[in-house]
C-alpha cells in the first residue's frame, strides 16, 4: 500500500481510502478510530475503549461489542487497510505510520457536531480533547505572532481540573437514598462558584462507580488532576460527611476530613460544611502546588500547578519567596505566551510588590503592571480579572478612584461574581466617603468564599472598609482574622493600629505599630501619605494622626 489511509479530525470527522474515496462508518466506528488515532503510538487498552464507548453495558457485553466493532471496522476498511488494526487480549493498536491525519484546526472544531447519544464517558473525553487542542492551537498562533482568540475554555485551562465522584450514602436498607447524589452535586456547585477550579460537570462525573473506579482512570478519561470522593451517614436530623481529596494521576489521598451538619442546612442550600470543604480543598491544592515546585524543575510541572504556586508565593512577606513567584510566572508566560491569566497575575505581582513595601521604584512597578494588564486586555477585552487589576492599579497606585470604578464596573458586567472586583470597588468607595456601600460590597465579596492564600487579603480590605465606616470592633475582628493567616501584611497592621487608637486603646495600638515597623523598618508618615490611597480620603488626616500617635515616625 503506497498511499496512506487519511483521517480528518477537524470539521466533520472523515475517513478516506488512499484513492480519496470516503468510507462511510457508523458513529461508534468513527469514535473508535478517533480514540485510536489520537492515542500516543495509536495504542489504547481494551478496558479503556470498552468503558469509553460502552459505558452503560455490562463488562462482558462491552467486551463482545468491542470485538464486533473491530471486526466490522476491518471489513469497512477493506483488505488493504484492515491490517492497520491489530489487537491482543490487552490492547488495540492502530498503525499510525501508515495513516495520514488531517489535523488542520482551520477546518472547524475537533469532530465538529459529533456525538454519541447516552455515552457520557466519550462525551467527557471529546470535550477534554477539544479543550486541549484549542490550547495547543492557541500556543501555536501565539508563537507565529497571530492574535489569540481566548474562549472561556482557554482561560479556564490554567485552573486545576477537578472532578467530584458521587458520594456514597451508607444507609442500610435505604439504597435508593438521594443524599449522596445531592451532596456531590452541591459540592460541584460550590467548587464552580469559587472560580478557583476547572470543575467537571456532575452529569459527567456521575457515570463513574465510586466503588470501582480508580483515580488514574478518572485522570485518563476526564482529564481531572484532582478527584473528590466521600461517604455520608445520617443520625436523626444530622449527617456526617467524610471527604477525601486525591491526586488522581499519582493515586494518593492528599487530604481527608470529617464534617457534621444538620440536614436542614444542606436542603436549604446554605451548607457551611460544603463551604468549609471547598475552602480546605482550595488551600490543599495551593499547598500541594507550592510543595511540588519546590523539588522539581519548573518546566516539568503542569501550567495550573505553576499558577497556583505563584499566587500562593506572592502572598508571602519573605522577599525570596515573593520573588520566586515572579520567576514561576515568567516560566508560565514562556509556555503560555500572551495568556491573559498569566499576564494579569504578573501585573498583580508588581502591584503587591508596592503594597508589601518591596518596591524600589514605585512608578516603574505601576508602569509595568499597567503594560501587563493592557496586554491581557488586548487578548480578551472583557476579561474580568484583568479589568479588576486595572482598577486596582488606578485606585491603589495612582489614586484615580474614578478610573478605578469604571474598571470595576466593567469587570462586574463581565462576571457579576468576580469577588476581587467587589472587594476593591468596596474599598475604593470607602476612600470616597461612602462607608455603608463600602461595607456592603466587601461583605458580599467575602461571602463568595475566596479560596486559598488570598483569604487574608479579603479580610484585610474588608477591615479597611469597616474602619472607614467607624465600625472599629468589626475592623479589629477582621484584621485579627487576616493576621492569623498572614501576620505581617502591612495594610492589616495599619488598619488594626488605627482602629485601636480610635477606640482609645493606645497602648495596644503601639504594640501593633512595633510589629508594623519590624515588617517595614523604613515606614513613616511621610511615606504613608505619599504612597497609599487612604490619606487621599476625607478621613486621611485622622488616620495619619492616629498612626503618628501610635508611634509611626514622621
Amino acid at each position: 500500500m503506497e498511499n496512506k489511509l487519511r483521517i480528518r479530525h477537524f470539521g466533520a470527522f472523515g475517513v478516506f481510502l488512499p484513492d480519496g474515496e470516503s468510507i462511510l462508518l457508523g458513529s461508534k466506528h468513527q469514535a473508535l478510530l478517533a480514540l485510536l488515532s489520537t492515542a500516543e503510538g495509536g495504542v489504547r487498552t481494551r478496558a479503556f475503549l470498552e468503558r469509553t464507548l460502552w459505558s452503560l453495558a455490562q463488562p462482558e457485553q462491552a467486551k463482545a461489542s468491542l470485538r464486533t466493532a473491530l471486526s466490522t471496522l476491518r471489513r469497512h476498511l477493506g483488505a488493504d487497510c484492515a491490517t492497520l488494526l491489530s489487537a491482543n487480549r490487552e490492547r488495540v493498536v492502530l498503525d499510525l505510520s501508515k495513516i495520514e491525519v488531517d489535523a488542520d484546526p482551520g477546518k472547524g472544531d475537533f469532530m465538529e457536531g459529533f456525538e454519541l447519544p447516552h455515552e457520557t464517558t466519550f462525551a467527557v473525553w471529546l470535550e477534554q480533547q477539544r479543550n486541549e487542542l484549542t490550547r495547543a492551537d492557541a500556543r501555536n498562533r501565539a508563537a507565529t505572532g497571530m492574535l489569540r482568540n481566548y474562549s472561556r475554555a482557554v482561560l479556564d485551562s490554567l485552573l486545576p481540573p477537578i472532578a467530584v465522584l458521587p458520594f456514597v450514602h451508607r444507609a442500610p436498607g435505604d439504597a435508593k437514598s438521594p443524599l449522596g447524589a445531592l451532596l456531590s452535586e452541591e459540592l460541584v456547585r460550590y467548587l464552580s462558584r469559587s472560580h478557583a477550579f476547572c470543575v467537571t460537570s456532575y452529569l459527567a462525573s456521575r457515570q463513574f462507580d465510586p466503588h470501582q473506579i480508580r483515580p488514574s482512570e478518572v485522570y485518563s478519561m476526564a482529564g481531572a488532576n484532582y478527584l473528590v470522593s466521600g461517604t455520608a451517614n445520617v443520625t436523626g436530623q444530622t449527617y456526617r460527611l467524610q471527604v477525601d481529596l486525591h491526586d488522581a494521576e499519582r493515586e494518593r489521598v492528599i487530604w481527608s476530613r470529617d464534617f457534621t451538619e444538620a440536614l436542614s442546612s444542606l436542603t436549604s442550600g446554605c451548607s457551611a460544611a460544603l463551604r468549609d470543604v471547598t475552602a480546605q480543598i482550595g488551600w490543599t491544592v495551593v499547598g500541594e502546588s507550592v510543595r511540588l515546585v519546590g523539588f522539581r524543575p519548573l518546566s516539568k510541572h503542569d501550567s495550573h500547578t505553576l499558577l497556583m504556586a505563584a499566587i500562593a508565593l506572592m502572598q508571602d512577606m519573605q522577599l525570596p519567596q515573593f520573588n520566586q513567584a515572579q520567576e514561576i510566572l515568567a516560566v508560565l508566560l514562556e509556555r503560555e505566551v500572551q495568556h491573559p491569566v498569566a499576564l494579569t497575575w504578573m501585573a498583580m505581582w508588581h502591584v503587591m510588590r508596592v503594597q508589601k513595601g518591596f518596591s524600589t521604584d514605585r512608578q516603574l512597578d505601576a508602569h509595568l503592571a499597567n503594560q501587563l494588564v493592557a496586554a491581557a486586555l488586548a487578548q480578551d477585552p472583557s476579561f474580568s480579572l484583568a479589568l479588576t487589576v486595572r482598577g486596582l492599579i488606578a485606585s491603589h497606585l495612582m489614586f484615580r478612584f474614578d478610573l478605578a470604578q469604571d474598571s470595576y464596573d466593567l469587570a462586574l458586567k463581565d462576571n457579576p461574581n468576580e469577588a476581587l472586583a467587589l472587594l476593591l470597588k468596596g474599598t475604593t468607595l470607602a476612600y470616597q466617603n461612602q462607608p455603608e456601600d463600602a461595607v456592603r460590597l466587601t461583605d458580599a465579596a467575602r461571602r463568595l468564599s475566596p479560596l486559598g492564600p488570598q483569604r487574608y487579603y479579603f479580610d484585610s480590605l474588608s477591615a479597611t472598609a469597616n474602619l472607614g465606616a467607624q465600625n472599629y470592633d468589626r475592623a479589629i475582628s477582621l484584621a485579627d482574622r487576616s493576621l492569623q493567616a498572614n501576620p505581617t501584611f502591612p495594610a492589616t497592621l495599619r488598619t488594626k493600629a488605627i482602629a485601636l487608637h480610635s477606640m482609645g486603646q493606645t497602648a495596644k495600638a503601639r504594640d501593633v505599630v512595633k510589629s508594623l515597623l519590624d515588617v517595614q523598618p523604613g515606614f513613616n508618615i511621610a511615606r504613608y501619605e505619599k504612597d497609599h490611597a487612604a490619606p487621599n480620603a476625607s478621613f486621611g488626616k485622622d488616620w495619619s494622626k492616629a498612626l503618628r500617635s501610635a508611634g509611626v515616625p514622621a
